[in-house]
């Protein structure tokens, strides 16, 4: 697997001019053989020359350091590289086996033989240094990972510290290389580094193979300056000598480990900071804060979120200080908190703050207990949730306002029905009044019979008012009442109120309700418009059946999960299977006329009932419609499974037995 890295712009720039330096060096070099001029081979009389492979290995190296940098052509390194890793090795393996390969004068005799063991032959530590070096550039490939920066940062550790012994040891007479040849090391192995470092690699912020650079580093020093006792007439292992040695070779490795530990350390304070800093953004964003809260000192310690929660200035923070940020309608649960807490208990809970504006924060509080004994203490979160709470408040508000649009949407549709119920009663009203009237005004008064007349006009009238007092309560808007409902009796004043709209479209409407049903909970007027809406709905799907008798059965039962069920089922043309969940969804509709919000706004009523509303196709034609609504603390255990069947007047004006 490739790691994942990222490149820093400054080493690619150090390693550009590198590359740039040495191809500079090798050219000048090549020029002064070409031109014959000593001033640019072998920079003085006294000093060692660049032979002309260590110039053409420079410029070489130069060039393939620069095409890596550069991104450019992977053959181009190739064939540099190779091309300086055929002579240098070609060159060591003459110095070990002591052969003439016949790679020294290459490139022509030279004519130059100051300090020169052989003419025309690099140096041993050159050409260990360019093998290093240019078998590392030909095995980083194009795309560096963290792998290959550490092989290219490895040999330029060892060419830099190479190069840099030699340079030193010019003071002490043990090196063999020119003078620019050293410092040429020096450049190639910084060049080398640079390109190594230019890859920064997750979660590690500084070079791996940086603590082996340091050992190699003074390990290469330590056998320059051992080396350089030795010349100066010390025995190999004469007391400096060893002392020089082993002292080096434990410094060396101590340096290394030194290194090693401060990069760790740094690389794991700066992945601290990095999660610290997601940490804080993230909180930032979600608006949760962190706290920590010792219940014996009642010390409370906040993240930098949690102080924005609350508006606090950063430091310590008690808990009488949050108490009188509480909202006063909220202390009792906020105490009542505080003593659970103390008690050891999980915290799970929503409050809300008086901020020093008047502005009302809503927070929702989650805290766990840590430790034992009396000295434990919480830690937790805290969330704003205000705009939260206000979007489901307005919420609720739109929801209210589309549940009286559908109610006043079926309007047009109860229009024949109440005029029905009402000119029933006014009529009744007109014919007893005019009885009435007879009866007092004939040559002997019938007293009696006007007095029966009257109260069976008062009996009419109180009828008529019942009809327009259900009628205004299901289409004026008012806030939720919750109170006790018998789901039956709701049922029976629904029913009764569609009785004469069902009747005109020919639908035979059976009631089978549950008697001494527990009630419910919830508000009468949204669960009636809830029935309303199932009613008509089933009603509607049975406008296009000829051919079978447009039967629509509501029942009311009471389920084993202690909830009330209401059950609407038709013979009507039904819904496919994919439309389960989409006859459910607000302006999705199957009517020509409909407007796709009854069914939706009946979903939202019975869920904030703490209820489901549901729908399966039925086995024949059809579908059932069913809403459960969960029983209310205060039911009475009865389980009301009496049941009174009855079927209501039919289209033609008859009448089904049933049980009573």
């Amino acid at each position: 697997m490739i790691d994942t890295v990222a490149r820093r712009p400054w080493p690619s720039y150090v390693a550009k001019v590198s590359a740039v330096l040495m191809i500079t060096l090798g050219a000048f070099v090549l020029l002064g053989w070409t031109v014959k001029s000593p001033a640019l081979i072998q920079l003085s009389p006294t000093l060692p020359p660049m032979t002309r492979n260590a110039a053409l290995c420079f410029g070489l190296c130069g060039v393939a350091l620069l095409t890596l940098a550069v991104d450019g052509p992977r053959w181009a390194v190739f064939l540099c590289a190779g091309l300086v890793t055929f002579v240098s090795m070609t060159t060591i393996i003459e110095i070990v086996f002591r052969v003439d390969a016949g790679i020294d004068e290459l490139l022509g005799s030279s004519f130059i033989s100051v300090n020169l063991r052989s003419p025309g032959r690099m140096a041993p530590l050159t050409a260990v240094c360019f093998a290093f070096s240019s078998v590392a550039l030909m095995l980083a490939p194009s795309t560096f990972t963290i792998t290959s920066s550490l092989l290219v940062g490895l040999g330029g550790s060892i060419v830099t510290a190479f190069g840099a012994a030699a340079v030193v040891g010019y003071w002490g007479g043990v090196t063999l290389a020119a003078l620019h040849t050293s410092f040429g090391l020096v450049i190639l192995g910084v060049g080398m580094l640079a390109l190594a470092w230019r890859v920064e690699a997750h979660p590690m912020p500084t070079p791996p193979w940086l603590p082996l650079s340091v050992v190699i580093g003074v390990l290469t020093g330590i056998v320059g300056l051992w080396r350089a006792l030795v010349l100066g007439g010390y025995a190999p292992f004469s007391m400096l000598p060893t002392v020089v040695l082993v002292v080096g070779c434990v410094v060396g490795p101590i340096f290394g480990l030194t290194v090693f530990l401060a990069q760790r350390g740094h690389a794991q304070a700066a992945a601290l900071r990095r999660s610290e800093t997601f940490l804080e953004e993230a909180q930032h964003l979600s608006r949760t804060g962190s706290f920590s809260w010792n219940v014996s000192t009642d010390t409370v310690t906040f993240s930098a979120q949690a102080y924005r929660i609350y508006e606090f200035e950063a430091g310590p923070v008690s808990f009488a200080s949050i108490a009188r940020m509480t909202h006063t309608d909220d202390m009792p649960l906020f105490l009542d908190m505080a003593d659970r807490a103390r008690r050891g208990e999980d915290l799970d809970e929503e409050y809300r703050l008086r901020m020093g504006d008047q502005s009302v924060k809503h927070l929702h509080l989650v805290a766990h207990q840590c430790g034992a004994n009396e000295n434990f203490e919480y830690i937790g979160a805290i969330q704003d949730i205000t705009d939260r709470q206000l979007s489901e408040e307005a919420l609720d508000q739109v929801r209210s306002e589309l549940a009286r649009v559908a109610r006043m949407t079926s309007l047009g549709t109860l229009t024949a029905s109440i005029a029905h119920e009402v000119n029933q009663p006014l009529a009744g009203i007109v014919t007893n009044a005019g009885t009435c009237l007879r009866m007092l005004a004939s040559e002997f008064p019938n007293v009696e019979g006007a007095r029966e007349t009257a109260k069976r006009t008062i009996r009419d009238a109180n009828r008529a008012s019942e009809v327009i007092k259900r009628l205004r309560a299901l289409f004026v808007k008012n806030a939720a009442n919750k109170e006790l409902v018998d789901l039956s009796e709701a049922t029976r004043e629904v029913a009764a109120l569609l009785s004469n709209e069902l009747q005109r479209s020919q639908v035979l409407l059976r009631t089978e309700l549950a008697d001494a049903l527990p009630p419910v909970l919830g508000d009468r007027v949204q669960l009636q418009q809830v029935i309303m809406n199932l009613l008509i709905n089933a009603s509607d799907a049975m406008v296009s059946v000829d051919d079978r008798p447009r039967q629509l059965v509501i029942k009311t039962t009471r389920d084993d999960d202690n909830s009330v069920r209401l059950t609407v089922e038709d013979v009507g043309v039904g819904f496919q299977p994919d439309e389960v969940n989409r006859i459910f969804e607000a302006f999705y509709t199957t009517k020509s006329r409909g407007m796709g919000i009854g069914l939706s706004v009946s979903r939202s009523i019975v869920e904030r009932h703490n209820g489901r509303l549901w729908a399966v196709p039925n086995s024949g034609p059809g579908a059932t419609f069913s809403f459960a609504i969960p029983l209310s603390a205060e039911s009475s255990p009865g389980v009301g499974h009496g049941v009174r069947d009855r079927v209501t007047q039919g289209p033609n004006g008859q009448h089904a037995a049933g049980k009573q």
